[in-house]
């Protein structure tokens, strides 16, 4: 037998972290299995996978078994899931309240809650891990998730633009707000 095969087949399944094959004379394998863990839902396009936390794709689901885990959503979103769970740990409140986060234009975050509202992230880490711990102390002191405002956009520096909720055939006007 070579062990060294079995463990690179074994490595070829998404749900395999790591994987220790040895022989044990004169007739036993002894097969040890890491598992990787779901942390995330991925949808691309059509397809709905299984992540790990570092976005490794384990396994597809369907729609009719998607367990409770946060979703992703776009292209190359599963390849920034590490950075996503390090900027919401920076935000442990909003983190449990995530919904799913979507990539948008492979260069952005757009986080959906449980209260149904959207926060528009800016580019680049650092800014939206600033733009979102600002955003965390503001809901923490005023509740701004929960009142129906439909999204807060972040994406101006030390600015937070909110678009309410319309009547139909009322005209879109979004309010700047300014923090202080």
């Amino acid at each position: 037998l070579d062990v060294t095969a079995i463990r690179q087949r074994l490595l070829e399944y998404g749900w395999v972290k790591d994987a220790r094959v040895s022989r044990r004379f004169p007739d036993t394998l002894v097969i040890d299995i890491v598992e990787r863990v779901p942390a995330a839902l991925w949808q691309d396009e059509d397809r709905l996978t299984l992540i790990d936390k570092e976005g490794v794709v384990l396994d597809r689901v369907p729609v009719s078994q998607m367990p409770d885990l946060p979703l992703l959503i776009g292209k190359g979103a599963n390849e920034h899931a590490v950075a996503l769970d390090g900027l919401l740990g920076k935000a442990p409140t909003l983190k449990a309240q995530l919904v799913s986060a979507t990539w948008i234009g492979e260069r952005r975050w757009d986080l959906s809650f449980q209260s149904g509202e959207t926060v528009s992230l800016p580019e680049g880490e650092q800014f939206a891990a600033a733009a979102l711990t600002r955003f965390a102390k503001m809901d923490k002191s005023a509740g701004l998730l929960g009142r129906g405002i439909l999204r807060f956009d972040l994406r101006i520096p030390g600015k937070m633009t909110v678009r309410l909720p319309r009547e139909p055939g009322e005209p879109i006007v979004p309010e700047p707000v300014t923090e202080s």
